[in-house]
């Protein structure tokens, strides 16, 4: 069994470092205390919540609130509502974050994993393999200069509000300067949050965020009064390494890739590919490194259909770059 040392204790380090404790290895998970900056309000897809399950126990989701279903304004003024009821997948939810990640942590300190509150300065040289699982940073494969390819310049400008009332529903809606996401919480508030790109923001955010808003239809009615609301940035941007392993060391979760919030995608994304990925540790990464990529090239694709269905701003910066994105 393969001596293993995980950089990062988010939900994909936490996912990999517990399915490879599981399996045998002797797993080191180093967690350096910082927490990461997260997205208030992350909601799990249809079926999202077994696939998380499956890895990190039924518990993992004890707390959070159960999503019914969502609504959408996109491509034409019409709010569009789909309900969960009728999915075969059933129910979403939507995760209290800090909650979640201290969840994840707690899982992995009850399944054999060595918990190392401290933070790397330099690579573990006593371990076979180095598992960056350090976010967005990439902490592990920036230092091997391994390549990230980034796809836009994508910041989310987020506020929590009063939840002033409406359906228990994610609704998004697209608008001149990107689009709007708003969801109700489990403590009578509400995240309501533009994403955009971060050029086309100058400096004010909570400006750029203010009169964003007053351009929705749905989103500024649900907000209620925002003169008071503290909107903080987000990065949200959609990137990806240019390689997923390599002599000793792989990438999992935001450290592998980061996919557009608008797919609801990254969260469930990162913890079933890091914890199949500690399943076949002493198998074929080759392959699972393939379909990885394969994951990433599908979400592309499907990412740039559905941006592209939103015709009515041909002209706005953030809409005609994915109407017509570069070579």
């Amino acid at each position: 069994m393969a001596a293993v040392a995980v950089v990062g204790g988010g939900p994909a380090g936490c996912a990999f470092a517990v399915t490879a404790a599981r399996c045998g290895h002797e797993v080191v998970l180093y967690d350096e205390g910082r927490r990461l900056r997260t997205w208030p309000g992350e909601s799990l897809p249809s079926g999202g919540g077994e696939l998380v399950a499956s890895v990190l126990g039924v518990e993992i989701l004890d707390g959070h609130q159960r999503a019914y279903g969502t609504a959408a304004a996109w491509g034409s003024s019409e709010l569009q509502t789909h309900d969960f009821m009728t999915h075969w997948a059933g129910h979403g939810w939507i995760l209290d974050r800090d909650r979640f990640d201290a969840s994840a942590r707690d899982v992995a300190a009850t399944t054999g994993v060595k918990v190392v509150h401290e933070r790397i300065t330099e690579l573990p040289r006593d371990v076979e393999w180095v598992v960056d699982a350090s976010g967005r940073a990439g902490t592990v494969v920036s230092r091997l200069d391994v390549p990230r390819i980034v796809c836009d310049s994508q910041i989310a400008l987020v506020a929590v509000v009063p939840d002033i009332g409406g359906e228990k529903v994610t609704t998004v809606e697209s608008a001149p300067s990107g689009w709007w996401y708003t969801t109700p919480l489990a403590d009578d508030r509400r995240v309501v949050a533009l994403v955009t790109d971060s050029d086309l923001v100058d400096g004010d955010r909570a400006s750029a965020w203010r009169s964003g808003l007053a351009d929705t239809t749905y989103i500024r009615v649900l907000a209620g009064d925002v003169r008071s609301a503290d909107v903080g940035a987000f990065p949200s941007g959609t990137a990806y390494r240019g390689e997923m392993i390599g002599d000793g060391w792989l990438a999992v979760g935001d450290a592998a890739a980061c996919f557009d919030p608008l797919s609801s995608q990254g969260l469930v994304t990162g913890i079933v590919m890091a914890a199949r990925a500690a399943a076949m540790l002493d198998g074929d990464l080759a392959g699972w490194s393939r379909d990885y990529e394969a994951v990433i090239a599908e979400h592309l694709a499907v990412r740039g259909e559905y941006l592209q269905a939103e015709t009515r701003w041909p002209d706005e910066p953030f809409w005609a770059r994915r109407l017509s994105p570069p070579d």
